[in-house]
């Protein structure tokens, strides 16, 4: 049975991709989305459920939150000009975050004559979109109800294709209202699903492959890897083959802060002593390769003479002009652009088929890396000791008094890295445990991203922290 009105549909829409919840501050621009979400029931799927936000950039900082934890999307309702320009600062978290979001909004009628005086006049925009183009992965503003599954349909595809990111969906007030005269078909959600995501060129696999087997002193930096569970037990399995070094950068828990070869906290020393360097998903390459002085803000190379750096990225894709979140550029032997998911498991079969690497050097590095694994950690044990006394609190102390109540629970930390503690101190033994930081460096994140990801533990006794 079609939908009677163009809200209805979006409903139908929202249900046909299996969309759970959504956040909004309520708002006249998508009064007949908000009435169609309350009232309007089509099949035995319930609709959405609303988290009522007090704010519009918590309701996208929820809806990244939600994300971040489930992998899956969450739409965002925010209103016309004004809501949206709260929200900027959340979607733009989410965009520097890589993190899938459909924001969607409401807009007074583009057909003049049915505007309201005044206030539909200062809350209706030629192209809404056009305050957040730069940072999103796309919007759009589609013209009549019929248009509404083609945009809504698109809109998932791209927030969800890698790498993931924000995308921005405005519906007019009028066509949410219209009613619907003629049956409008629901797509297939099947048939608009994501690409299977991206693998590196063969060749340059094999190449990485007898780089990383030659080396004397490889050393792996990782910073998005743990974005996917699974590329985190990938990962282990690799480091693991060659023991090599792995620095967790901290946009997510990488590696298992238990795991030997664990060295961050090491992170100069190995870089300067590497002959192959590995990243995988870095926010900042460029910045993890360099030392800059603190005085003069001048970089000059952390690495030695002769280093050859191999970078798995996807970061290339979504690369824009307006802001320069996309670092400086680093110079690199072999680049890549593949999804680490995939591009681990390749690389580490394509080491084992190749078997060029020497048994011996990899025993001896990893009694090495275990040796210096264990100084690192009895260091950090020593600095919370000497801190202990400290007033006011001390951050380690403070991480540590949390992990004592935390550690006999099922816990997630989901923002907060607060100065690294939580990564040197609590046991991050598996993958997920850490959804990382807020991606753009803005306020407010915190508090509303953790109400978003606790949303699909409701019940389950998991603590989100």
């Amino acid at each position: 049975m079609p939908a009677r009105y163009g809200s209805d549909l979006i409903v139908d829409l929202l249900k046909v991709l299996g969309i759970e919840y959504v956040s909004l501050n309520p708002g006249s621009s998508f009064r007949g989305l908000h009435d169609s979400l309350v009232n309007y029931e089509s099949g035995r799927t319930p609709n959405p459920e609303m988290i009522l936000c007090c704010h519009e950039e918590i309701a996208v900082a929820v809806a990244h939150g939600y994300a971040k934890a489930t992998g899956k999307i969450m739409p965002a309702i925010v209103h016309n000009v004004v809501g949206l320009q709260h929200a900027s600062m959340a979607i733009y978290n989410a965009w520097c975050d890589h993190t899938p979001v459909m924001v969607m909004g409401g807009t007074g009628p583009m057909n003049s004559a049915k505007r309201r005086p005044w206030i539909d006049w200062i809350h209706t925009a030629q192209v809404q979109g056009n305050l957040v183009r730069d940072f999103v992965k796309w919007d759009d503003q589609p013209v009549g109800v019929e248009a509404f599954p083609s945009s809504i349909m698109r809109g998932y595809r791209i927030a969800m294709s890698d790498p993931g990111g924000p995308v921005y969906l405005c519906f007019d007030v009028s066509d949410q209202e219209a009613p619907i005269d003629k049956e409008i078909p629901l797509p297939d959600p099947k048939r608009f699903r994501p690409a299977a995501p991206l693998q590196a060129d063969s060749d340059a696999i094999k190449e990485a492959a007898q780089l990383l087997s030659a080396a004397q002193n490889p050393v792996i930096l990782a910073d998005y890897v743990g974005r996917n569970n699974d590329a985190v037990l990938s990962l282990v399995a690799l480091a693991d083959l060659l023991s090599i070094p792995v620095i967790d950068c901290g946009a997510r828990l990488n590696f298992p802060n238990t795991h030997s070869l664990n060295l961050t906290g090491r992170n100069r020393e190995l870089i300067a002593n590497a002959d192959v360097i590995l990243g995988l998903d870095m926010t900042d390459l460029y910045g993890a390769l360099v030392r800059t002085d603190p005085n003069t803000h001048e970089s000059v190379p952390a690495t030695k003479p002769g280093c050859k750096v191999i970078n798995v990225t996807l970061k290339d894709i979504v690369v824009r002009g307006w802001t320069s979140d996309f670092q400086e550029l680093a110079p690199v032997d072999l680049p890549m652009v593949a999804n680490t998911r995939v591009f681990l498991p390749a690389l580490a079969e394509e080491i084992r088929k190749q078997g060029k690497f020497s048994k011996s050097v990899v025993e001896d590095r990893r009694k090495a890396m275990a040796a210096q694994h264990d100084e690192i950690h009895a260091r950090w044990q020593a600095d919370l000791k000497k801190r202990w006394d400290e007033r006011p609190i001390a951050p380690p102390r403070l991480a540590w008094e949390i992990w004592e109540a935390l550690k006999k629970e099922d816990w997630l930390l989901v923002a907060g890295a607060f100065r690294g503690w939580p990564s040197r101190l609590w046991t991050w033994d598996k993958p997920g445990l850490f959804l990382g930081g807020y991606g753009g460096g803005g306020l407010g994140y915190g508090p509303a991203a953790s109400v978003g990801a606790s949303l699909p533990y409701r019940g389950t006794g998991k603590i989100c922290v």
